[in-house]
Formats: C-alpha cells, sequence, structure tokens
C-alpha cells in the first residue's frame, strides 16, 4: 500500500484533484485529527456535516482528471467499503466492528468513519475493470454476516474524506480479493417472479424479460435514456412502481451512461420514487427505451 497513488481534493466539493498523494501517507495524516475529535463531540448531523465538508478527501480507488469515473487515469487496485449507522440500525458499537474486522482476511485497513459513527474499510480487489462486478460481490458477502454497505461505494469515483482513527487497522498482507458478480447474474437473481407488481399478472413475464433486455442493451452500449431529468424521473418510477426495492439497482444500470451520473443521487430519487408512489407505469420505461431505439 506503501507505493498506491491516489487523487487529493482540497474538500469534498472540489471535482478537480490538487495533488497525488501516496495513499499510505494519507491514512497516516494526523494534520486534520484534532477537527475529526471535534466532530465527533457535535451532536447533530448538520453540524457534523458542516465541519466534514471542509476536510480534504481523496479517491481511493485511483488517480483521476477530475472525479468522474470517465475521467480514471490510473486505477489504486483497491476499493473503498463504508458501513454506516443509518444503514446498519443493529450496530451500536463501530469500535467493536472495526476490530472484528481485522478477522477478514482480505481487509487492508479498516478505521472509523470521521463521525465515528461508522466504518471504512479498504480492499485490494484482482480486476480494476471489475470494480462494480468486486462491489456486487462484496457486498454479498457482507449481507451474509449481517452488514449492509453503502451501495454508492460501488463508484470507482466515490470521495473517502480525512477521517482519524488511533486505532485503525493494517494489513498490508490482505488476500486479494477475487470475487465478482457479473450484472446479469445479478439481474436474474434478484428478480424473482413473485416480486413482480402483481397488476401485471398475464403479462409479468413477457415485462420482465423486455426490460431485463434493455438495460442489458444498456450496460453494453452508451446510451443515455436519462439524458433530461424529466425522463429520468418518470424512468425512476416506472421502475420503482413495478419492480418495488428489487428495481432499485436496475435503475442504477439505467442511469450509469449519464456524463453525471452519481450513484447516491440515483438512490435518492429512486427513494423518493418508492415513497410517493407517482402514477408512472413500466410502460413509461418502455417509451423512453423506443425513444432511443431500444426495443
Amino acid at each position: 500500500m506503501k507505493n498506491i497513488i491516489v487523487s487529493k481534493y482540497s474538500n469534498y466539493n472540489t471535482p478537480t484533484p490538487i495533488e497525488d498523494i501516496k495513499l499510505l501517507d494519507w491514512l497516516k495524516d494526523e494534520t486534520h485529527k484534532e477537527i475529526v475529535k471535534k466532530i465527533r463531540t457535535l451532536t447533530t448531523k448538520e453540524e457534523r456535516k458542516k465541519f466534514k465538508s471542509r476536510l480534504p478527501s481523496i479517491t481511493p480507488s485511483g488517480t483521476f482528471i477530475k472525479r468522474n469515473a470517465k475521467e480514471l487515469l490510473i486505477h489504486s487496485g483497491y476499493i473503498c467499503i463504508d458501513i454506516d449507522a443509518d444503514d446498519n440500525p443493529h450496530i451500536k458499537d463501530f469500535e467493536n466492528l472495526r476490530d472484528e474486522l481485522k478477522k477478514v482476511k482480505n481487509i487492508a485497513y479498516a478505521a472509523l468513519s470521521v463521525s465515528g459513527q461508522g466504518v471504512f474499510c479498504l480492499i485490494p480487489i484482482k480486476n480494476s475493470e471489475k470494480h462494480k462486478e468486486h462491489f456486487e460481490a462484496l457486498k454479498i458477502q457482507f449481507s451474509n454476516i449481517g452488514i449492509k454497505i453503502d451501495a454508492a461505494c460501488s463508484d470507482v469515483a466515490r470521495l473517502r474524506g480525512y477521517s482519524y482513527d488511533e486505532n485503525a487497522f493494517l494489513n498490508e498482507n490482505a488476500i486479494v480479493f477475487n470475487q465478482i458478480y457479473e450484472y446479469k447474474n445479478l439481474i436474474e437473481d434478484r428478480l424473482p417472479i413473485n416480486l413482480i407488481n402483481k397488476n401485471y399478472k398475464d403479462f409479468k413475464s413477457s415485462s420482465e424479460k423486455k426490460v431485463l433486455k434493455i438495460i442489458e442493451l444498456i450496460s453494453n452500449s452508451s446510451i443515455d435514456i436519462t439524458e433530461k431529468y424529466e425522463q429520468w424521473f418518470q424512468i425512476g418510477c416506472a421502475l420503482a412502481n413495478e419492480f418495488g426495492e428489487e428495481g432499485r439497482e436496475l435503475f442504477q444500470k439505467v442511469s450509469e451512461n449519464h456524463p453525471k451520473y452519481n450513484p447516491s443521487t440515483c438512490d435518492n430519487l429512486y427513494s423518493k420514487c418508492l415513497i410517493e408512489k407517482y402514477s408512472y407505469t413500466i410502460g413509461t420505461f418502455f417509451h423512453w427505451a423506443e425513444e432511443y431505439g431500444l426495443k
């Protein structure tokens, strides 16, 4: 890890890196530790967010021209995962979780997040070109032990803000994680027939197959059917109404060809579609797909 180079940014909101830095130097840096200690004393999320946004950050998965997956220069060979309190309300002691994660041979580094209410881990991966596929496999592995990892970490350009943990765990001999999960199989495994909207009882089989075929075409091309916000929103609602929570990852795949694609933004919009239950049907998805020549 000592010779791994990543991009450094002046704060959370900066799209362009200010310099390249050695990953291990970043992890051992104590420059802002007093700010981190202060953040951990704050009682509201808004206060913590205000201070966090001023701290420098890195893209742990590589060096970039700009903080965008398409602007990746060199992959670091690592993927960073976040385990947050919001996603894991059953976890009360994150210091204990950090220490327990030492038992996982693939984890090269584990430390408390800047708020102290979460843990982040660095894991070496075998194939940098399969970043998302490695993430999906990791998500399943952690789910099997009752831990949900932040879906936004599938983004190779995901930021990791500065944090400080004097008891952080470092294993420079971590075993490279070599499992991948191909998205085609992921779709087939995550969409059992009985979860499809029952309003389409007679139509659901052909409808489901058509959706999966279109998404496969999108994944294998540079076609962006979410070009404008209006159609992106309508597509999200259509998938939410048809597939419910099971459509969340489908929406990510539909959206990822957009130049400003951001997994967290996608998740937020999809959650809104699920909650508000707008009236768009799967026919809306097919309409926009046909507008781009996808049938």
